[in-house]
């Protein structure tokens, strides 16, 4: 950092969070495996502590679990990782079972889990994604001159719009998805610009703050 620059740094407990983000961000950008099988939640808290009730949905929603019936949330096996240090961390552990599950039977399993999560939402979340970026995707291909302060200004507000999208949608397996999911186009554009903005954007960031040792997301 210059010389007579103020600054912040992360305290350590913030590391496992950001972790945690660069995972769903930049690692998740391809659907589960059917096979993998499932990571199941499923809680119970006292009427005494009901505010932990308010806090496990609120948590298990925004890591993209699904409710299948009162107290029990349904994700991808891949999350139970992130879904047992969350919950650990936010001291909520002890109200909850977590599982790592396979489904048997008896059920229309597509049909199922688009009752579980939220399917239309997500879509629209996606299409607002691919229409505000696609043009950008498109005109930034035909280029070799992007400068720094340029990808900056477009990388900034194009990931703080798609950093919500992974957590909407937990990367369900593309079997249980509809045939035409808008998920495809818009991870394609996400991807496309993570690939032509992150470093010249970093290097504008390095430029402006001094700060070398600043590291990529890709």
């Amino acid at each position: 950092m210059r010389r007579g620059a103020t600054g912040y740094r992360l305290s350590p407990a913030a590391h496992p969070v950001f972790d945690e983000g660069d995972r769903r961000i930049f690692g998740s950008l391809e659907p589960a495996e059917l096979g993998d099988g499932w990571a199941m939640a499923v809680f119970s808290v006292p009427e005494s502590e009901r505010s932990y009730r308010y806090q496990l949905r609120t948590r298990l929603t925004w890591l993209g679990f699904g409710n299948i019936a009162p107290g029990v949330w349904l994700a991808p096996a891949r999350l139970l990782g992130d879904a047992r240090d969350m919950l650990v961390r936010r001291g909520l552990s002890a109200y909850v079972h977590l599982f790592a599950a396979d489904y048997a039977a008896f059920s229309d399993l597509p049909g199922t889990v688009s009752s579980w999560w939220d399917f239309p939402a997500i879509e629209e979340q996606y299409a607002g994604f691919t229409e505000a970026y696609g043009p950008v995707a498109a005109a930034l291909a035909q280029r070799t001159d992007i400068g720094g302060a340029e990808a900056f200004r477009h990388y900034v507000p194009m990931l703080t719009q798609w950093r919500r999208l992974p957590y909407l949608d937990p990367g369900l397996p593309a079997e249980l998805l509809p045939a035409d999911w808008n998920a495809v186009a818009a991870r394609q554009v996400f991807q496309q610009l993570n690939e032509v903005l992150a470093a010249p954007a970093l290097r504008h960031v390095q430029e402006i703050t001094g700060l070398p040792e600043a590291t990529e997301r890709s």
